[in-house]
């Protein structure tokens, strides 16, 4: 029979590999690049696309942090773009910079401004563009999506997965769903290693918002079904995902789950979160 510490060990050695090389994720608001300056150099720092903002901003951060010598993931919102000739500036834009990554989303802009209305529209210009991106990713729903019906999202995987190298989730608070919505997903084909996205060391309030706003209705029921989490989270000022973040790492070796890192959605919390991951690693490793 196995020791308790032989039983725990496995998942405390994973967080710290989980957490080796984070993403973490900003909003391209006036200021970023000074908060952004918290991480260490080399760090990967991905740049959503937002109505709010607009696209080009969103390049304009990417170049800038680029700059610094950040590897920067650039969201790349199909309804925010015009059409192929905006798209064929953006990619040379991207090039430039040496920004080897893109995500690419569908976006909230509503209406569209150009010809895409979908994620997978974009996503067959730029091969028909032949970008020089060396890696692109997709987006994932673990726990569905407000407006679109589970079916439909996974049929839009298996469309978009030929022309994608990895999937990153959307905000997740259930790691045991999100371990069966990969099963599903390798089930029907789609083989495509997963990043997970996790809330950063964020205030609740915000992460609260966030919440509800994108509709990650399972997770807030997960929530209140798990009274010590809910707890944790009221009472403390910022919420701390290490619980969580050690339920993800107690998947990462299961045979053919494929999970190869964590997105960390800071909502500019930027440095409370780079805190939360070295203190965590420093913890778990020693």
């Amino acid at each position: 029979m196995s020791s308790p510490s032989t039983t725990v060990q496995p998942r405390l050695s994973a967080l710290p590999r989980l957490l080796t090389s984070p993403r973490y994720e900003v909003i391209p608001v006036r200021g970023i690049e000074e908060k952004v300056a918290t991480l260490p150099g080399g760090a990967t720092v991905t740049v959503t696309a937002s109505p709010a903002h607009g696209l080009w901003r969103t390049v304009e951060v990417a170049e800038e942090l680029a700059a610094r010598g950040y590897e920067v993931v650039p969201h790349l919102a199909a309804r925010m773009v015009e059409g192929r000739r905006e798209l064929q500036e953006i990619v040379r834009r991207y090039a430039d910079a040496g920004i080897a990554e893109a995500f690419v989303i569908g976006g909230d802009q509503t209406p569209p401004l150009g010809t895409y209305t979908a994620a997978a529209e974009l996503l067959e210009d730029l091969s028909a563009l032949g970008h020089s991106f060396a890696r692109i990713g997709v987006g994932g729903y673990p726990e569905g999506h407000p407006v679109i019906s589970d079916d439909a999202l996974l049929e839009a995987l298996r469309d978009k997965q030929r022309f994608a190298d990895v999937i990153v989730t959307q905000l997740d608070f259930d790691a045991a769903g999100l371990a069966r919505w990969i099963r599903e997903l390798r089930a029907a084909g789609v083989d495509l290693p997963v990043i997970v996205g996790l809330p950063g060391a964020v205030e609740r309030r915000k992460l609260a918002e966030i919440s509800l706003k994108t509709g990650v209705g399972p997770s807030l029921r997960y929530l209140r079904g798990h009274g010590r989490e809910l707890l944790t989270l009221a009472r403390a000022r910022r919420y701390d995902p290490t619980p969580l973040a050690e339920a993800v790492a107690g998947h990462l070796d299961e045979p053919g789950l494929g999970i190869a890192g964590v997105h960390l959605f800071t909502f500019n919390q930027v440095e409370a979160t780079r805190e939360w991951v070295r203190r965590t690693v420093a913890a778990r490793a020693a």
